[in-house]
């Protein structure tokens, strides 16, 4: 029997096998050339020139800008056309406010569900980006990134959370692009990485818990820090956001709020 349930699995067109739709290669091509910052924030657009740079006709571009407004990546301007919305910090820590609500709880479930080949790719993503910690090799870095978070969802075995967690991770190619991080972010993000999957190891949901939280709040932190470190306008900076108390708040934010 089980032989043929995967011959049938196997002549069973996949979903991912569809062509995609020119609206969703418009969509997809413009959001990639936003979130990696090739259509710099506050950059003005039309269609027409989208049209010429994806080589795609003028409906599908049009849906995909729809699409985007929506999700708040690009904005129309009256009499002046599109613009690339530039990511405020607030946006950015909205974001990784949305990632604290929701990692933890995923890794937590991961340690309890995932699979023997999973928790071999996680190691071997982690062999991987301990060999690109340095800033020169910080794009190499960012897509091991994102494959472990999302390899961490994955193994929680919800699909629901996997699809919801995938977006947030594209967004979060906004802190990529800070350039103000500090020069040893990356070791620390590889140290927090491997806290992680040591509790994923051992099956130890509270501790994969723990350490994905104090991943996030690091990141949350190291952002902020950065942010103030390098001297922008107080005016500039968000109210302290404290979804899980105000002691990860760094001190030196809370007279500028």
């Amino acid at each position: 029997m089980a032989p043929a349930r995967s011959v049938k699995r196997e002549n069973t067109p996949s979903v991912s096998a569809a062509p995609k739709s020119l609206t969703q290669r418009a969509y997809e091509q413009i959001k990639g050339r936003i979130l990696s910052m090739e259509l710099r924030p506050g950059q003005f657009l039309n269609e027409a020139t989208l049209c010429q740079l994806l080589d795609l006709g003028r409906m599908p571009v049009h849906q995909a800008i729809h699409r985007l407004q929506a999700e708040g990546l690009l904005e129309v301007i009256p009499r002046k056309g599109l613009v690339v919305r530039a990511e405020s910090l607030h946006d950015i820590l909205e974001l990784l406010e949305a990632r604290m609500a929701m990692e933890p709880n995923i890794a937590a479930l991961a340690a309890e569900r995932i699979s023997a080949e999973q928790v071999a790719h996680l190691r071997k993503l982690l062999a991987q980006s301990r060999a690109h910690v340095h800033q020169s090799q910080r794009a190499a870095f960012r897509d091991l990134d994102r494959a472990f978070h999302l390899t961490v969802g994955e193994g929680a075995g919800n699909r629901s959370l996997a699809a919801v967690l995938r977006p947030l991770h594209e967004r979060s190619d906004l802190i990529w692009h800070l350039r103000i991080m500090p020069q040893d972010g990356l070791k620390v993000t590889q140290k927090e990485h491997e806290a992680v999957l040591k509790a994923i190891v051992r099956r130890d949901s509270q501790g994969a818990r723990d350490a994905m939280q104090a991943h996030l709040v690091s990141l949350y932190q190291r952002v902020l820090a950065a942010t103030l470190n390098a001297g922008h306008p107080t005016a500039s900076f968000p109210a302290p956001v404290e979804p899980f108390g105000r002691s990860y708040v760094p001190t030196s934010t809370k007279d500028r709020s």
